[in-house]
């Protein structure tokens, strides 16, 4: 086994045990962020459609919510850590961090 092939194993060794350790942090980081900020369906429906793909106006339109609400609600996630943009050919879209 020459070191390229070593070093892919000891990679896919290390990745094995980062899902591991992640999945205990990832149910915390679930619960908290649903106890704190997902406290109605509008605000869940839109968390899930902060996906990267689609802008502050799309998701407005499709939760059937005014554009200031999702940006307010956006505004509070990306304060919070939780969020970021990223630019596509549209528009700025947000994306959730985890």
């Amino acid at each position: 086994m020459d070191i390229n092939e070593q070093i892919l194993e000891e990679l896919k060794q290390i990745k094995k045990l980062l899902v591991v350790v992640s999945q205990e942090k990832l149910v915390e980081f679930n619960k908290q962020i649903e106890k704190e900020f997902l406290t109605t369906k509008q605000r869940k429906g839109m968390y899930d459609l902060f996906d990267g793909t689609k802008s502050l106006k799309e998701i407005s339109e499709i939760i059937n919510i005014s554009f200031e609400a999702v940006r307010l609600f956006a505004s509070s996630l990306e304060n919070a850590g939780y969020l970021e943009y990223v630019i596509n050919s549209k528009s700025k879209c947000p994306k959730r961090i985890y």
